[in-house]
């Protein structure tokens, strides 16, 4: 945890490391706008960020930052997804789904002070690995700050209870899904790695979600891939291959059947 946990203060929004060292892939990227305003797009979401406003950005988002000043000041932390895999969530896991659908939130004087002192905790404790419990230390303050992060997107608190073991498997599934979307579209991939049947795994997605895997993963695909769309100039047959189809006629065809419309007609549409 200690060489993939980053804690630092940024004059820009989103580090050169969190790109520089892959966790744009495969970490989540915490950022607090302590000084200044950024035009930003995130997940084909055009928004502005203010003084006091939060960013979390989940694995796999696309994010453009359009215009800035120049004198910016951002508190950032940066981690592997899989470092909070062990965390226990609230059961709704639609607080994964919102941080991604809402990855901009604008926060109180009150949770602001709060962000900062938990930043503050996590640098210096960072910065002063002299204690066998150092690891430890960092761990639970981050678990600790994901939680609040969790009040401040308005999750009730009654639903921060324990989780059973079917919670537990619907948050890594939702792990997984985040990580391996671009590349494994198989109910059998994400069963293998959770150690289930894909019958299993099915019914108890579809149960707790009210939707089937495919759909899920569908959903995150067409994000990603309006994303690419909207916030870059990347031409459609390198997006398909990004995205892990055989060619630009299948994405297409892809695209299309879940959103009624061409990539060239979208891409179009948000100009």
């Amino acid at each position: 945890m200690i060489n993939d946990f980053i804690v630092l203060k940024s004059e820009v929004l989103i580090p050169d490391i969190f790109y520089k060292e892959g966790y744009a892939s495969d970490g989540i990227l915490i950022s607090l706008c302590v000084k200044g305003t950024v035009q930003i797009a995130v997940n084909i979401q055009n928004k502005q960020m203010l003084q006091n406003d939060l960013l979390v950005i989940m694995p796999q988002s696309v994010i453009s930052v359009k215009d800035a000043d120049k004198e910016g000041l951002f508190f950032c932390l940066i981690f592997r997804f899989d470092t909070i895999s062990e965390l226990i969530l609230p059961s709704d896991y639609h607080f994964l789904n919102t941080l991604t659908q809402h990855p901009i939130l604008g926060l109180t004087t009150e949770e602001t002070q709060m962000y900062i002192r938990y930043f503050e905790l996590l640098k210096s404790n960072k910065e002063q690995a002299h204690s066998i419990f150092h690891d430890s230390i960092l761990k639970y303050l981050l678990f600790s700050l994901i939680g609040q992060i969790n009040v401040f997107y308005a999750q009730k608190e009654e639903t921060l209870t324990n989780t059973s073991r079917k919670d537990l498997v619907i948050f890594n599934f939702f792990n997984l899904a985040h990580q391996h979307y671009m590349t494994e579209r198989s109910v059998q991939f994400y069963a293998d790695k959770l150690k289930l049947t894909p019958k299993y795994l099915t019914t108890l997605i579809r149960q707790r979600t009210g939707k089937s895997i495919s759909i899920i993963i569908t959903e995150l695909v067409i994000i990603k891939a309006k994303s690419y769309l909207s916030a870059s100039d990347l031409p459609v047959y390198e997006i398909a291959e990004r995205l892990n189809f055989t060619d630009a006629s299948q994405f297409c065809r892809y695209f299309k059947k879940y959103t009624n419309s061409s990539p060239l007609i979208y891409r179009k549409s948000t100009l």
